[in-house]
């Protein structure tokens, strides 16, 4: 068992690294792909295979396909040209490992004190009904919140392909046809 884990948690860190080194955004989408699947597996070994199912179904599945449809929409050629490294990337690097440094110390801090309650080893993490009573009696609210920040978004996206949409529709019109442009007047010399 330990074998599956450390090889899913291997190739997901693998696949998370190519995600953000990849110039090519169709080969990171495909490279997120491969983590989704990975945490997905992940939790299967945890016993929680609702996660697991949610984990695939919904990012694996759907959010995946959203990338790879909004990869399609966006003018790749355009943001290939702009400039990916610039004076910024070092301090970016500085503190993205720092802050993995904190989040593994304070991980390591917490398991250490952390005590179950009596029986708590023997019920399964993902079931329905644990996740259900969880989520619906301590983290009501920010499930609350969160459904609205994902509606936000949503409704903001919707309202800037709108945007979008409209202005090269106008950039289109205002547009002279060749008909009506106005060819300079060459004098005729007879």
């Amino acid at each position: 068992m330990y074998f599956f884990f450390f090889l899913f948690a291997i190739v997901g860190v693998f696949s998370a690294i190519m995600v953000i080194t990849r110039t090519n955004v169709m080969h990171a989408a495909l490279f997120l792909l491969l983590t989704f699947a990975c945490v997905g597996a992940t939790y299967v070994l945890l016993r929680a295979e609702l996660l697991a199912a949610v984990q695939v179904l919904v990012y694996a599945g759907a959010v995946t396909v959203l990338f790879l449809f909004a990869i399609l929409l966006v003018n790749i050629p355009r943001l290939v040209r702009l400039r990916q490294w610039n004076r910024q990337t070092a301090v970016a690097v500085l503190i993205a490992g720092l802050t993995g440094l904190w989040l593994i110390i304070a991980t390591t801090q917490t398991f250490r004190k952390l005590e179950l309650p009596a029986g708590a080893a023997d019920q399964p993490l993902g079931t329905p009904r644990a996740i259900g009573q969880v989520l619906f009696s301590d983290f009501m609210l920010p499930f609350e919140i969160a459904s609205l920040i994902l509606l936000a978004a949503m409704v903001g996206a919707i309202f800037l392909a709108r945007e979008t949409a409209l202005e090269e529709e106008r950039v289109e019109t205002d547009a002279p046809t060749p008909e009506l442009v106005q060819r300079p007047m060459v004098p005729h010399h007879n």
